[in-house]
């Protein structure tokens, strides 16, 4: 009798275990299929306002762009001419010079890595990252975790648990630092405070006097790819686009 009672349990508890795990399956299957497409996300963590007056008349950019990430996929060169060619067809001319530039446009690719959806909420954090994204900046600035944040915001729960090894949607997120130098017909005078740690206790901070015909705006840029089993490349030059088209839609 008592044996009858424990296989009855084990019955249970494998159909339990297989409807729990087809139910699962499907749901993934699911979401697979919803993200076919690759779908990308942009957010910058301020806005940046240009003069208008002097985007009427200032009509020489220079352009820099570095690539300090391990995603070289999306290549500074790759990055730079889409935001030339886009600027170029909004009637700006680009310069070699920077002391012949109206705009100085500097853009740096901080961070990008890669994440994927954990079809489950155990070992996951709710429109965050984890894993490599959540100590991938040590020291960071308030703009950089501002901007870590809003990528965590627009990925979801990802890291953790495992999905398939065959399907499973897949995300590069990441961190971009634009810095725009627009040319002034009066000096602009400040400062700039630089602090640094040293050692457990000890910081070291200066300050430099700036004095000169340049209005310095700055932002960062969270930028997502996802897709199921995405392409790195098709992905880089996906990020590399949209990044482009938010820079130069500031012009």
């Amino acid at each position: 009798m008592r044996n009858n009672q424990a296989l009855r349990a084990v019955a249970v508890l494998v159909l339990a275990v297989f409807f729990v795990s087809s139910f699962s399956g499907c749901a993934q299957m699911i979401n697979a299929i919803e993200h076919s497409s690759m779908e990308t996300k942009v957010k910058m963590t301020d806005t940046i306002f240009l003069d208008p007056v002097k985007k009427a008349k200032l009509k020489t950019v220079f352009v820099t762009v570095t690539n300090t990430s391990e995603f070289q996929e999306a290549s500074a060169e790759l990055i730079k001419n889409l935001i030339v060619s886009r600027l170029q067809a909004k009637g700006y001319q680009i310069v070699d010079d920077p002391e012949q530039a109206g705009y100085m446009i500097q853009a740096n690719l901080l961070y990008m890595d890669y994440y994927y959806n954990t079809g489950a909420t155990e070992g996951a954090i709710e429109g965050g990252l984890i894993g490599a994204g959540s100590g991938a900046l040590v020291g960071q600035s308030r703009d950089t975790s501002i901007a870590l944040a809003i990528l965590g915001a627009m990925g979801g729960s990802v890291g953790g648990a495992l999905l398939g090894k065959a399907i499973k949607v897949e995300k590069y997120g990441g961190v971009v630092d634009v810095q725009i130098y627009e040319k002034t017909d009066k000096p602009v005078t400040g400062k700039i405070e630089t602090s640094v740690a040293s050692g457990s206790g000890t910081k070291i901070q200066t300050t430099q006097e700036i004095n000169n015909n340049w209005q310095i705006y700055r932002t960062k840029v969270a930028c997502l790819a996802e897709q199921t089993n995405i392409n790195k490349d098709e992905a880089a030059k996906v990020i590399a686009e949209k990044l482009a088209s938010q820079i130069s839609g500031m012009f």
